[in-house]
């Protein structure tokens, strides 16, 4: 009898862990099938059925623009669920002379006052691509991660918004909490169930959270028109993992933000980290 119970009960577990592997994904897995692939997205569906290792020991950082901001203890992990906002800068199509851009001049500021593309010594006028560049006649859009083998005027320096998985973060968040440009996170859509693996590239204004790449947007189902996309819909979850990147003067590629991503979020079980939230 007591051999009958075991094997009985060998069985229902064997049968409930390749149930829960067969029916969801994770992250990890989800990485593998799309390595490689530059257009792919991650998508996740429920771990609701699955083990969750998970430690939600969460202590709360800030609030901004209503979203709470909140640091796992064990992991060190940056978390938060916020809106999207659509980061344009860093495509050498950004900005452009009379809104000719895929932004509005306006979002990258104004004589004398560039913050979002390359400006002149006297700082007045933007600087204009030339012919050798990817879109002649457009202004150069910066991002504050850069690739240093580039100057400044070359539009290659810049993170380009349209062909890397990139989202933003104020100062509020970054200079307490160990975050460097080019550090590593997860962005996942609660909404169409993606995600995608993306590098922190750009600072954004200190009362304002939750914005991604053009890139990034697409990937995880989110309007990825500059002037009329995004949500303001708190939607978004954020999964930021502090001193997990390159730093200043590299832009990771795809291939090693996914390694990389995928590993940091493997180390907390995963997608069920969300259920802190």
């Amino acid at each position: 009898m007591k051999n009958y119970i075991f094997l009985t009960l060998s069985v229902f577990i064997t049968l409930s862990f390749f149930s829960c592997k067969k029916t969801d994904m994770s992250s990890e897995e989800a990485t593998s099938q799309v390595s490689g692939n530059k257009t792919g997205a991650i998508t996740v569906v429920s771990y609701s059925n699955c083990p969750t290792p998970v430690n939600c020991g969460i202590t709360s950082l800030t609030t901004i623009q209503t979203f709470n901001v909140y640091k796992h203890t064990t992991s060190g992990y940056i978390l938060y669920k916020a809106k999207m906002a659509i980061d344009a800068d860093g495509s050498p199509r950004a900005y452009g002379p009379s809104n000719s851009g895929l932004d509005y001049t306006a979002n990258a500021g104004s004589t004398g006052n560039w913050w979002g593309v390359v400006a002149d010594a006297t700082g007045t006028n933007p600087i204009i691509q030339g012919a050798s560049d990817p879109y002649p006649g457009m202004y150069v859009s910066t991002t504050s991660l850069v690739n240093s083998a580039y100057a400044s005027t070359n539009p290659l320096r810049y993170v380009d918004s349209e062909n890397v998985p990139f989202f933003v973060l104020p100062s509020a968040i970054t200079t307490s909490n160990g975050i460097h440009l080019g550090d590593i996170g997860f962005v996942y859509n609660t909404s169409t169930h993606k995600g995608c693996y993306a590098v922190f590239a750009d600072g954004g204004p200190a009362g304002s959270l939750g914005e991604g790449s053009i890139y990034l947007a697409n990937q995880i189902g989110i309007n990825s028109n500059p002037k009329t996309g995004g949500t303001s819909s708190g939607i978004i979850d954020y999964f930021i993992f502090p001193g997990s990147g390159a730093g200043q003067g590299t832009i990771p590629t795809i291939s090693q933000i996914n390694n990389i991503g995928m590993a940091k979020m493997k180390k907390v079980g995963g997608l069920e980290m969300a259920t802190c939230l």
